[in-house]
């Protein structure tokens, strides 16, 4: 059960921390010597970073459901709003169905979503040269601006590549500001989990699914920890850099590939 409750403590602040949760999951138990986690508890730690989200953005789900029915307080800017999220989860859906049985791959070696890691820390040292130039000006996301960050996310599907990372660090490449930067990234998030657990279900719906006490912890652990790590980085974010991440992976990163090794 502790060692449930740490994989969903990784999740849960991972999944939205830029620094990878894919990678974690997948580095973390090699570092201990763990199994891999199995299709249920990866299953019910989505469900519970799900739940964290939806819990954080209730007020803006319900301004974005509301529009459908031409309902809520600026139903016009909440469709706008709903077409853009459209706009960049269609590059990752697309890429989830065409490279799927590749990433399963990539996902069982430890060592590479370590390498990758490195990756993404990169990948935010260079967001924020890009957003901190002089004489920046910021910009609304529009269209193009949701295409580019969806296609940041399509890349983020790799093990070791932060979703959160790469849609937040794309949003301040092309001059979005960074508490919008980060609030499109975690509305982005919900249909990427809700795609990632649709994936997953096929595979347990053969009564693998399992639920235990120590799962049910895990899920807790990634929800409470999820709702935590959102509701901080926001803070933190508006008037902080992601500088701190990235130093974090170049440090992490060679250490767990190192253990890995030697193991």
């Amino acid at each position: 059960m502790l060692q449930d409750i740490i994989l969903g403590i990784v999740q849960g602040l991972t999944e939205f921390l830029p620094v990878s949760s894919s990678g974690h999951l997948v580095v973390v138990p090699a570092i201990f010597g763990w199994d891999q986690p199995s299709l249920t508890f990866d299953l019910v730690l989505h469900f519970g970073t799900l739940l964290a989200v939806l819990a954080v953005y209730r007020s803006d789900l319900r301004e974005l459901l509301l529009s459908l029915v031409n309902r809520g307080a600026d139903p016009v800017r909440a469709r706008r709003l709903l077409i853009l999220l459209a706009i960049g989860t269609a590059p990752a859906a697309a890429a989830g169905l065409a490279l799927g049985s590749l990433l399963e791959d990539a996902f069982a070696a430890p060592t590479s979503a370590a390498v990758l890691l490195v990756a993404t820390a990169l990948v935010l040292l260079g967001a924020e040269w890009v957003a901190n130039r002089p004489r920046r000006q910021h910009r609304e996301i529009d269209a193009a601006v949701s295409g580019g960050i969806g296609i940041a996310q399509a890349v983020s599907i790799l093990p070791g590549i932060s979703r959160s990372g790469s849609t937040i660090a794309a949003a301040l490449a092309l001059g979005v500001e960074r508490g919008e930067a980060a609030r499109f990234s975690f509305l982005l998030s919900i249909p990427a989990i809700v795609g990632a657990i649709a994936t997953k279900v096929p595979d347990v719906a053969n009564g693998t699914f399992d639920i235990t006490a120590s799962v049910v912890a895990g899920f807790i652990a990634a929800a409470v920890s999820g709702y935590l790590a959102i509701s901080t980085f926001l803070k933190y974010l508006r008037a902080h850099s992601l500088r701190p991440f990235a130093y974090y992976l170049l440090l992490f990163a060679p250490i767990a590939a190192l253990v890995i090794e030697v193991r």
